[in-house]
Formats: C-alpha cells, sequence, structure tokens
C-alpha cells in the first residue's frame, strides 16, 4: 500500500528502485489453474529499471470497431488502444497520470496527472481537447454525472468539470495529513454525491449545485506514525435501499469504508450513524441477487445475505492485501497485491486462478471483451 504526503514522489521513485532490482518491467503471467488465459498484454509505459511505479486505471469508450481502451502513463502520456491491443495514438500530457479514467455521455475521456491537471481526450480522434487546473492530483476514480464529471482530489476537494472543460462548482474541505495515494472517489445516487474525504469525513452534496448537504466525521483523528497504524479511504462509497444486520433492518444507506479502520453505514438523508464496525476494506463490497460480497484486506472473503444478515458463505484466501470482487460471466473476480487475479463462483469455490506478476493496486475493468487489467509495473493485460 502506497501513502502520501509533500515527499510522495520521492517515496514512490524509491520504491520503483526496489520492485525494478527484482522485478521484470512486465512481468509475463504464469500458467493458470484453470482455462483463464492472457488474449493479450503491452507494455504501456515503455517501463525502464528504477522507474517510479504505475497506478492509473484504463477505461473503455465507443463500440464495436470503434472501441477504444484509454489509460494515462507513467510517460506523461495518454495511451489509447484498440481491443485487440494495437497502440493507435499516444498523446503527450504535462505529467505522469495515476489516476482512473471515466468515459461521458459524449464518448469524450476525463482523466487527471499527478500535478492537479484534468484532461478531456477526444479518444476516436486522437486528441486532447482540453484542460483544467484542480487544487492537487487526481488519484481515484473520476465519476461521470450526465455530461459533466466531478473529481476528488487528494486534498480533499470536490469539482464539477462540464464536457467544455469548464468549472461548474469546486468545493473545499480541511486537509489531512498522511494518506493513501489512491484515494477514494464519490458516488451518486438520486442526485446526491456521497464522498469520503482523507481528513476522515463522510459528506453529502447536491449534485447540481455543490451545496452541503450533510458531513459526518468518522475519524477524530488521521494521523499515523507509521503505515500500520494508518486508517484512511480508498473504496468508493456503497448506496444500499436495504440492509439486515444483527436483527436489525436499516434503510435508505450509504457504507463508508476505511483501509484498516472500521465500515460506517450512515443515513443517506441526514448522516446519522446506523451501524460501526472493524473491518478493513480496500474496494466497495458487491450486491448481487440480495447477497452482500465483500473481502477485507486479511483475505477473508464473505457473503452476506442482505436480507437478514446472516453469512451465506466465507472463504480464508491466502493471507495479503484483497481487493474486490466485481462480478462477470457470473462469477466473482478478485485481485490481490502480488498480482494473483482469481475466479470464484457465486458459492465461494475457487474457480482458477491467473498470476500476473507485479503488484496490482486497482480493480479489474469489465469489457465485452474479457477484463482489462493493469499492474504497477505497467503491464496492461486482457484476461478471459
Amino acid at each position: 500500500m502506497i501513502w502520501r504526503k509533500q515527499w510522495a514522489a520521492t517515496v514512490m521513485f524509491f520504491l520503483g528502485i526496489l520492485l525494478a532490482s527484482s522485478s521484470p518491467l512486465v512481468a509475463e503471467p504464469a500458467a493458470s489453474s484453470s482455462t483463464l488465459k492472457v488474449v493479450w498484454s503491452t507494455d504501456v509505459d515503455g517501463r525502464k529499471p528504477r522507474d517510479a511505479l504505475s497506478f492509473s486505471a484504463p477505461v473503455v469508450t465507443g463500440t464495436g470497431k470503434q472501441a477504444r481502451i484509454v489509460i494515462g502513463g507513467a510517460d506523461a502520456r495518454v495511451h489509447i488502444y484498440d481491443m485487440h491491443g494495437q497502440e493507435l495514438y499516444r498523446l503527450p500530457i504535462d505529467k505522469n497520470s495515476d489516476s482512473g479514467a471515466v468515459t461521458l455521455a459524449s464518448g469524450l475521456v476525463v482523466l487527471g496527472d499527478s500535478q492537479g491537471r484534468l484532461y478531456g481526450v477526444d479518444a476516436e480522434q486522437g486528441q486532447v481537447l482540453w484542460h483544467v487546473d484542480l487544487s492537487s492530483s487526481v488519484t481515484g476514480i473520476p465519476l461521470a454525472v450526465g455530461e459533466d464529471v466531478v473529481v476528488q482530489t487528494t486534498d480533499n476537494n470536490l469539482y464539477r468539470i462540464n464536457a467544455k472543460g469548464k468549472k461548474v462548482w469546486s468545493f473545499a474541505s480541511q486537509q489531512a495529513g498522511l494518506g493513501l495515494y489512491i484515494s477514494s472517489s464519490p458516488m451518486l445516487h438520486d442526485g446526491k454525491l456521497y464522498a469520503l474525504l482523507g481528513n476522515g469525513d463522510a459528506i453529502a452534496m447536491d449534485a447540481q449545485t455543490g451545496d452541503l448537504i450533510w458531513r459526518k466525521q468518522l475519524l477524530l483523528d488521521t494521523d499515523a506514525a507509521m503505515l500500520s497504524e494508518l486508517k484512511a479511504p480508498q473504496a468508493r462509497p456503497l448506496w444500499l435501499s436495504k440492509i439486515s444486520f444483527d436483527g436489525r433492518v436499516l434503510h435508505d444507506a450509504v457504507l463508508f469504508s476505511f483501509y484498516q479502520g472500521k465500515i460506517f453505514v450512515l443515513h443517506q438523508n441526514n448522516g446519522n450513524t446506523m451501524l460501526s464496525q472493524n473491518l478493513s476494506l480496500k474496494s466497495p463490497p458487491v450486491l448481487l441477487n440480495n447477497s452482500l460480497y465483500f473481502v477485507d484486506t486479511k483475505g477473508l472473503l464473505q457473503a452476506i445475505n442482505r436480507n437478514t444478515g446472516q453469512q451465506r458463505w466465507k472463504k480464508t484466501l491466502s493471507i495479503q492485501e484483497w481487493m474486490g470482487p466485481i462480478v462477470w460471466h457470473r462469477a466473482l473476480w478478485l485481485v490481490g497485491q502480488d498480482g494473483k487475479l482469481l475466479k470464484v463462483s457465486l458459492k465461494g469455490n475457487i474457480l482458477a486462478s491467473l498470476d500476473m506478476g507485479g503488484s496490482v493496486e486497482r480493480l479489474p475493468v469489465v469489457t465485452d471483451h474479457g477484463l482489462l487489467l493493469h499492474n504497477t509495473l505497467g503491464g496492461l493485460y486482457l484476461i478471459h
């Protein structure tokens, strides 16, 4: 897990040296335990020894033969591929990009760089159409809101930017100290934005105006002397129409979670605490057929009956930090910090695995052709 402060770039540089000294530039995946296969792979960044790690996440825009994969690179380029992994464009930007990317309703792709500049990219024509300067970098995933985009910066500010690169509104909050390098991202439900900030505040906002609806401080102290004591957000909030726990039925709730901390279930209208429990998550749970699936950072994968709160099953994975699951082809997919991809049945049985190499700090992206996975060594893989 990577943390940030003013010296985060220096830390990432030296961490890159350590990993590069013992790892190939783009690791060749080991044989899978079942039928998983790498359809194609590419080295996004042209990584060299001692280069900084790469934390960006891809997005797909367009359909059919016009479908494009867009991803920011550690080489200060936006890379655009077709669905066969052939690079079509390589567009220069000011700094390296460790952000996720999002496709707006217009087809425009938006992503950020490490110095706080946000870019609007035409993936079909291979052009950067505009850029706008923010207060800090975006290391989470931008959120599409109609024709606009909402981004959360690492200094706890939020911005709504329209499809022409103009600021609609901005919201400033108190900065925090030590935090995760990859930050949380906002969530939209019924015209309201919900976000968990690095200073420990959960907030609800009017998505149209940027007005604050409520604020709830969930962490009284965000200071940490070392990484093992750090409690910080990384997972996106999750809206739940209904959830049962310990004999109680909770309605209209938003789940906020902290890495190495707790989960909090707050009422969507006023932020009142409905539930809190010790649980460390790096990614939000997934709700499917009234089952809530989630994996904690100690490797315990669980399925909970949303209606009764009873545990359907649990499965202990290897002892490392895991993210997921996501759902694809009626199965659960998880990634481990060591680069392993797991396919797990909805009943908790491991169906297949694939060792990707490197570290994986982003969830796979579901496409019509397979799963896109990007590791910190700059390898982009399409897996089926």
